[in-house]
């Protein structure tokens, strides 16, 4: 009788308790297949008939198909299993065993015996290497049509039969053993675990319980605490990288949990990497392996992502140096902003005796995929459009500093309200391959630099600020000139460029709301720009500095991966930094109806793919004072003063005297500068003297009436425009914004039709009783977006317009 083996290493696990019973998987062949070509069934030898001596169940190996395995020593040990044949003919059959070493005498090829419907043949069983390592041995057997026994068993009939094997399965039918069909993999990916016995041979268990390979190509733990580790580590994980599994619970109770970064694969409780948890009330729940850190999921999140028992779910978990991310169906549920290691082993952990967690398809792919941006962010660059310019002001440099003090917001960082980034330690643009950015991508833009956080008075970033035009320590001029930096959301301010070294910043405003030069403010920058870098020396005088865990890597990094989990993440719009000058200097008060002069600088970021302003919006008092073109030549200046924009407004002629507030707002990037005014009301118009009254004529019969007049002219009335937005927190994807518009006018109640136009839409409602209301679709991503309210006007009422910004929070 041809025999045959193949070794197939498989690893891991722990087995179940003994079954008594017989599983036969029963499949029709193809008509052109010829009897035996197709697997006809899988049986479980642990799952047939044990009799004649003390079997033992082999829960101490791991590597088993089913829930377990048999030893098999002593004369008569026999498991006898029942198997149906769609018709009568010769069938392979493929005996899944064990044999690892013994004594000298006995490390040689075993034998046992085969019974099939009372006929007995003799298999030879060689050597596997190791009791955790498996091989497939065939033997041909004669089936009947319907129902068959097939019995392994042990006569202890030395030397020809000297049993002391392990058996786990029998194959009955099929031209190769395992019949599973790899899940494919990305090309780059390593698969860890695809669903045949040969990638389940990466594994070995540790402790008592363990996994065992089903027949539905899963693998699912057994026999209470347990785990078992993939034997090597993969060039996948030598930088960061994506572990990606499915798992499933079958029951209330059932938990596990997926190991990290452990140092060690020997043991079922490791003491080093991370654990991701897989239960009933901790799913995503990621904690260190040795107990001293735990952190739980995010609860809305989880509970909108997981899936209920009896239902597959995907984990993501992203490893890079400084975070673990870990991702539910596709919707990121916990992320531990913490040094993991890269590299080392991966695990999956069987918590109980009743936790019979199912898992496939899992891989390690390199990389880790942050989020969809919308758009790319480049630094300055000179009118060639390829010449860094550290002088310009541009949306990395933002983005980078928007992503430090995100990171540095909460206590631990030291509640950052302001960051600022320098262009030197931007490396490279930030362009999305399609609408995702990768790490990778992040890591070239900016190196690991630790982050500082510290305290500055108003007065001391005015200083750092002023430091932009640049000179050494010795007070001489530098090379470059001036360097332009990036500023967090928020924190805006204005310079004159005109006036002297030292006193060219003109304003600077948090929030809307100036600066107090005495106010304490909590501001995070670079280890480098911390210590005075690039002639920032106004750095060194700031409070209580402290180095944070975050790093401007690792700043970016999350801020673009866990801002981003609603839509693309928006990137900066606004300018942060303009040049405002009055032409010929301010006078000390504006007479209504005069020109209000100023020109404007430092308006447009350099990059073609930056978002660009046409045009600045300006009103004065609330009331519409025209719009005025932005120059968006680009030139090599190198003090950022590219994008002007001359604003000659005319203050309205009926405004009463005292202060006005000037509003100059980008239509479409929202940049916004405000300044105060005096204001003189326009003198009276001059009474004409009168003419002395002439000797009364008589008075002549009057002319009779014409049959139709011409009706005097109609003064219009300037309307009072104010807009609110309902609700106060506005979500987006989830908040559908209302804009209450009411128009108010002297003698009047004013009627026709507002517009609202927002993110590109434009929304129509008609006045009642001087009031509408107009509902917004929700936004698809956070931020500040422009909204363009305009009344139309009627019979007796001017038009008007305004803009205004909605603050859009992340969900």
């Amino acid at each position: 009788m041809p025999q045959s083996s193949r070794l197939r290493r498989l690893s891991t696990v722990a087995l179940l308790p003994l079954v008594v019973g017989a599983l036969a998987v029963v499949a029709t062949p193809p008509a052109t297949a010829a009897v035996g070509d197709t697997r006809i069934a899988w049986v479980e030898v642990e799952d047939g008939a044990i009799s004649g001596g003390p079997a033992l169940n082999s829960g101490d190996h791991g590597n088993f198909s089913g829930s377990g395995s048999y030893t098999f020593r002593e004369t008569g040990m026999t498991s006898t299993m029942t198997v149906t044949a769609p018709e009568a003919g010769t069938y392979p059959v493929w005996i899944r065993y064990a044999a690892g070493p013994l004594t000298p005498e006995e490390n040689v090829t075993r034998s046992m015996g085969l019974t099939t419907n009372g006929s007995r043949q003799v298999v030879s069983y060689p050597l596997t290497g190791s009791w955790e390592t498996w091989a497939f041995a065939r033997a041909d057997v004669t089936l009947a049509q319907g129902a068959n026994t097939i019995a392994v068993n042990c006569t202890r009939n030395l030397p020809t039969e000297m049993c002391r094997l392990n058996f786990d399965a029998i194959q009955v039918g099929g031209l190769e053993p395992d019949t599973c069909v790899a899940t494919p993999a990305p090309v780059g990916a390593a698969r860890l675990f695809d669903g045949t016995f040969a990638s389940f041979d990466q594994w070995r268990k540790a402790g008592g319980g363990g996994f065992g390979h089903q027949t539905d190509c899963t693998i699912r733990g057994f026999r209470g605490p347990g785990s078992t580790w993939t034997q090597t580590t993969t060039s996948q994980q030598a930088g960061p990288y994506t572990l990606l599994l499915d798992w499933l619970r079958r029951d209330a109770d059932d938990a596990s949990s997926v190991y990290v970064g452990s140092s060690t694969n020997n043991t079922a409780n490791p003491t080093t990497g991370y654990r991701v948890m897989i239960g009933a009330s901790d799913t995503a729940t990621v904690t260190s392996a040795d107990g001293a850190f735990t952190q739980t999921a995010d609860a809305a999140a989880l509970a909108a992502a997981v899936r209920p028992v009896n239902q597959w779910n995907r984990y993501a978990v992203q490893v890079t140096p400084a975070r673990i991310r870990v991702l539910l169906n596709g919707r990121v549920v916990n992320a531990v902003d913490r040094a993991v290691p890269l590299g080392g082993y991966i695990g999956l952990e069987n918590r109980s005796e009743a936790a019979q967690v199912d898992f496939r398809d899992i891989q390690v792919q390199p990389g880790v995929d942050l989020g969809p941006v919308a758009g790319p962010a480049r630094r300055a660059t000179k009118a060639d459009g390829t010449t860094a310019n550290p002088g310009g002001e541009s949306t990395l440099g933002n983005l980078v500093a928007d992503a430090q003090r995100w990171a540095t917001r909460g206590a631990s960082g030291g509640t950052a309200r302001i960051s600022f980034a320098t262009p030197s330690a931007l490396k490279t643009d930030l362009v999305p391959t399609g609408s995702t950015v990768t790490y990778a991508q992040a890591a070239a833009v900016v190196d690991a630099e630790p982050l500082v956080n510290m305290r500055l008075t108003g007065a001391q970033i005015t200083t750092v600020l002023e430091q932009q035009w640049q000179t050494t320590s010795g007070g001489e001029a530098a090379t470059p000139a001036f360097v332009r930096l990036g500023a967090s959301d928020g924190f805006t301010w204005t310079h004159d460029a005109s006036r002297p070294q030292g006193d060219r910043i003109t304003g600077t405003w948090l929030d809307g709301a100036p600066l107090n030069p005495a106010g304490t403010y909590s501001v995070t920058v670079s280890q480098s720009l911390a210590a005075g870098g690039d002639n920032f020396r106004g750095f060194t005088t700031g409070l209580v500095p402290q180095v944070r865990s975050a790093t401007t890597l690792s700043a970016l990094a999350a801020y673009l991966g866990d801002s981003s989990t609603v839509g693309p993440l928006a990137l900066p719009q606004s300018q942060r930094a303009v040049g405002v000058t009055v032409p010929g200097g301010a006078p000390s008060s504006y007479v209504a109806g005069t020109t209000y002069a100023v020109d404007l600088s430092s308006w447009s970021y350099s990059a073609a793919t930056d978002p660009q302003d046409t045009t600045v919006d300006v009103t004065i008092a609330g009331r519409p004072a025209g719009s005025f073109p932005v120059d968006r030549t680009r030139t090599d200046n190198a003090f950022d003063e590219d994008g002007t924009v001359a604003v000659r407004a005319t203050i309205p002629a009926d405004l009463a005297a005292g202060t006005a507030i000037v509003r100059m707002v980008g239509s479409t990037t929202g940049t916004t500068v405000t300044r105060s005014i005096a204001v003189t009301a326009a003198p009276p118009a001059p009474t004409p003297t009168p003419a002395p009254t002439p000797t009364p004529e008589p008075t002549p019969a009057p002319a009779p009436l014409p049959t139709s007049t011409t009706p005097p002219a109609v003064t219009k009335a300037r309307p009072n425009l104010k807009v609110k937005v309902r609700p106060g927190r506005v979500v987006a994807r989830k908040t559908r914004a209302k804009v209450v518009v009411t128009v108010r006018s002297a003698g009047s109640t004013p009627t026709g039709t507002v517009t609202v136009r927002a993110a590109g839409k434009t929304y129509a409602a008609r006045l009642r009783n001087g009031r509408a209301v107009v509902t917004l679709r929700a936004f698809a991503t956070r931020g500040g977006p422009s909204v363009r309210v305009s009344y139309a006007g009627d019979a007796t009422t001017l038009s008007t317009a305004r803009t205004l910004r909605i603050a859009v929070r992340a969900p």
